[in-house]
């Protein structure tokens, strides 16, 4: 690495070369001196010029607006934010048609738009697709009820929440970083696992992928993904066709690809918790937490559970159901992916 001169050490060189000629003898404060401290500061803005062009030129240190031009180069675009969507419950007392475009909100500057006309029968529940009204993770609804702006009559003001997730933000500077330097590492091939792991990453929203070949027998390959969100969710239809098009491109030259969702496996879990002062929503946190972090197919481990529910305060024992691993099923048919079902937390009698 080249080590750009120091201030001091440039003066100190212009100096040298005009005393040699010139048999000066050059002070701080001499008109010499003066003129080559103006000169020096040019010099060592040049340097400092031609390293910010030096870093421009690699994927690993170059600035944001650089970023753009190596991601063209690499054809590994930034991505945008997606949308959040999902479907809510609606009752009411009459006949009503709900118009698209009607919205739902949390009251805290979240809103959320009916995506098509549904007609809602009397007393009975009917669910209701709706999109975020912007782009972003904030979007991604993780409470049990939502508000209907302005209901109208029959209508109760109280929407239910069945799911409401895939929202993403921009993608962040250093992910979008490893992309492209992911892209530059593994050449041009698209017949390898990392390959298709790499575009199916390029789709907005797609958050983990899974590949299984020959999940359906020879001449196949599928990809489980699943969507963005805290914690990840399930895929909208939306998202799933979305990324079967980059499949396609990627490898349906020599495999029947097909993208599809894991499919939630509900684990109801109870606790039963030892000790004075224990902070029970502290307790269900937890393993709602520990539900959140497990990946489709991954296996549900008790111990490690228990070990977590033990580090809380006042907690000196706990009794978990189910209180062994639980594996998920996968076949050819299903990719299951545990997550939390009724978590009931109480206290040792």
């Amino acid at each position: 690495m080249y080590s750009i001169p120091t201030f001091t050490k440039l003066h100190q060189v212009v100096v040298q070369e005009i005393r040699n000629p010139t048999g000066l003898t050059i002070t701080s404060d001499s008109d010499a001196s003066i003129r080559t401290d103006g000169e020096v500061s040019l010099v060592e803005g040049l340097y400092h010029h031609q390293a910010y062009i030096l870093r421009q030129l690699f994927v690993q240190t170059a600035d944001e607006p650089y970023l753009y031009i190596h991601a063209e180069e690499l054809s590994v675009p930034r991505l945008g934010g997606t949308r959040a969507a999902g479907t809510v419950k609606a009752k009411s007392n009459a006949q009503i048609t709900i118009e698209a475009g009607t919205k739902v909100t949390d009251g805290k500057g979240h809103f959320w738009s009916v995506i098509s006309e549904t007609v809602v029968q009397p007393n009975i529940t009917t669910e209701i697709s709706v999109n975020a009204d912007q782009v972003g993770a904030s979007w991604n609804f993780r409470g049990t009820s939502l508000l209907w702006v302005s209901p109208i009559a029959g209508l109760s003001g109280t929407a239910e929440v069945i799911s409401i997730a895939g929202g993403s933000d921009e993608e962040e500077l250093e992910a979008w970083r490893a992309r492209m330097l992911e892209s530059k590492q593994l050449g041009q091939a698209r017949d390898r696992g990392s390959d298709l792991e790499r575009a199916m990453k390029g789709v907005p929203g797609v958050d983990k992928i899974y590949i299984y070949k020959k999940r359906r027998g020879l001449g196949s390959m599928d990809v489980a993904i699943t969507a963005v969100g805290s914690p990840p969710t399930l895929p909208t239809q939306a998202l799933i066709d979305a990324a079967q098009i980059v499949l396609d491109e990627e490898a349906g030259f020599w495999a029947d690809c097909r993208v599809y969702s894991p499919t939630e496996q509900l684990l109801n879990i109870s606790a039963v918790v030892k000790g004075a002062g224990v902070n029970y929503t502290d307790v269900e946190t937890t393993i709602r937490d520990y539900m959140a972090e497990l990946a489709p197919v991954e296996e549900y481990h008790a111990n490690t559970l228990v070990t977590r529910i033990m580090a809380l305060a006042n907690v000196e024992d706990v009794t978990l159901t189910p209180n062994s691993n639980v594996q998920p099923i996968v076949n050819w048919m299903y990719t299951y992916w545990l997550r939390a079902g009724t978590v009931t937390v109480s206290a040792a009698s």
